[in-house]
Formats: structure tokens, sequence, C-alpha cells
């Protein structure tokens, strides 16, 4: 029997800011490494990473799947640690996982974002 393969869809490069560490480069080097066939990489609330890493997976033989990953207000507040925890964070909005399936998918999502980001008040 053969093992299953795994791909990850859910990471996030050092562009996600105080969340990942990763360069995009080194993501698709570890999921090379460990014989992924693909990747997916979802920043939070853009594609900041989404050339690199597209780049260093074609490089390496790899499907490069891109998205983001989107902090909704209006879904009101994601699920918070106990109060009782050291490292509780305020709240934050919900965030929703989005991934691209081809051209016109991306084209979609970037003017979404685009307009989320010029209706936001704040960061």
């Amino acid at each position: 029997m053969t093992e299953p393969e795994y791909i990850e869809l859910h990471a996030a490069s050092a562009f996600s800011f105080l969340e990942a560490a990763s360069q995009p480069e080194g993501l698709i080097s570890t999921a090379a490494e460990y014989g992924m066939p693909a990747m997916a990489l979802l920043d939070r609330n853009g594609f900041y990473g989404a050339v690199r890493f597209h780049s260093a997976a074609k490089a390496k033989g790899l499907r490069a799947h891109i998205g983001a990953e989107i902090a909704v207000s209006g879904l009101g507040d994601a699920v918070q640690p106990p109060i009782w925890l050291p490292h509780r964070r305020t709240s934050r909005p919900v965030r929703l996982s989005l991934l691209c399936e081809s051209r016109i998918g991306y084209r979609n999502l970037c003017q979404l974002i685009t307009r989320f980001k010029m209706r936001e008040s704040g960061k």
C-alpha cells in the first residue's frame, strides 16, 4: 500500500507579519524535501508572497496554489482561547481561507481584496 500524498493548503509566509516566519522559497524547499506534489500559500489579506512562491514552485517542479486568508469583521469575532491562558489575544474578526481555482478566480479575489481594503476604515 502506498502512502497518501499530503498537500499543505493553509501555509502563510513571513509577509503575514507576526503570524509566520518562513520565506516563500523556504516553504517550497521544505515541501520538495518532504515529497509534496503541491502546496498552497494563503497570506493574510493579500497575495504578498505569491509571486516568489509561484516562481520557486515552478523551479522545483511543484504546483503552487495561491489564495488569501481574509479577515471579515461582519461575521463576528473568531474563537479565542480561554481567559485564564497567559497569551490571550484581544478579539479579532473571523478569517476565511480562500483559494483560487483559476486565473479568473485569482482576478476575482484580487478585486475582492481591493474592495475590502477600500471599505475598511482601519488596517
